[in-house]
């Protein structure tokens, strides 16, 4: 089960951290969707896209376009907020508003979520609860391994799971990890797909029987402006490392990704599931 999923924040991303001029990144961004469309056309596969709402709100044509071809929207919070230091006031009314934005624009329930930057983590598990009381009914916001800004290290990693919080439940498609050198890798999303390999990127594909992609288009802009910064205690050099390293030829890989594996939605993949034979994971407690 190879799962297909795109995190649609960086029309939004380019705005508010000024990357570059919007007459220049606009085209490009717009003509990497109008790509990775057809070529999913061509091959007959339908993805799951989590949605900003503010990109639903300030870039409607975007998402009105990828639901057009048939594809799987889901909620990836309003403005990226990272969750870790968020009320849960806050972060409710983030979700509602969100959601709201993005089905105002596709004209249908939203139940499918991302939160940003995979900020769930094992000291605000009590959103789960939250994205419940929203109607989300699959949430792909575990990342089950160390992660600077955020993590899950301690969660199910096989697979897909049920989070059982309070009465609610909610069907859990984590990200996929490999286990190499004593540690746990993620390879098949974001930087790290720019990062690692293609060969290696395939090996672990191909042994494994659950695989979560996540992808953005900043990831396939080879053109975009560059500059050093520091992160979260990380050094400019380091930083720039993760950003950049391998974007001028990421595009092709994906490509090639595209054409030797075959994939699914998060949607599609629900159905394909017999949901009473998956583990439980029982969150509520405290």
């Amino acid at each position: 089960m190879n799962i297909l999923t795109f995190d649609i924040e960086d029309w939004w991303v380019y705005d508010h951290y000024s990357i570059g001029k919007k007459e220049n990144y606009l085209p490009r961004m717009n003509r990497y969707l109008d790509y990775i469309l057809d070529s999913l056309d061509k091959r007959n596969f339908k993805a799951t896209f989590f949605c900003l709402g503010e990109v639903a709100d300030k870039y409607s044509d975007v998402i009105k376009l990828i639901a057009s071809r048939g594809h799987h929207i889901g909620c990836h919070s309003f403005n990226h907020r990272f969750f870790g230091n968020l009320t849960p006031e806050e972060i409710a009314e983030d979700t509602r508003k969100a959601l709201d934005i993005i089905e105002n624009v596709i004209g249908e329930k939203v139940t499918a979520y991302r939160a940003p930057a995979f900020s769930i983590t094992e000291k605000n598990k009590w959103i789960f609860g939250i994205l419940a009381d929203h109607g989300i009914k699959y949430d792909c916001s575990i990342f089950p391994a160390d992660r600077s800004f955020g993590g899950f290290p301690g969660f199910y990693k096989k697979g897909p799971s049920v989070i059982k919080y309070q009465n609610s439940l909610i069907r859990e498609f984590p990200i996929s990890v490999t286990h190499f050198l004593r540690k746990d890798w993620v390879c098949t999303g974001g930087g790290y797909f720019r990062i690692f390999p293609y060969w290696k990127i395939k090996s672990c594909v191909r042994e494994s029987d659950y695989v979560m992609t996540y992808f953005h288009i900043k990831d396939f802009d080879k053109d975009q402006q560059r500059r050093f910064a520091s992160f979260q205690g990380e050094s400019a050099i380091v930083r720039y490392f993760k950003n950049y390293y391998g974007l001028n030829r990421s595009f092709l890989k994906f490509q090639k990704f595209l054409a030797e594996f075959d994939f699914i939605s998060v949607k599609q993949a629900n159905d394909q599931i017999d949901w009473n034979q998956v583990p439980i994971n029982l969150i509520g407690e405290f």
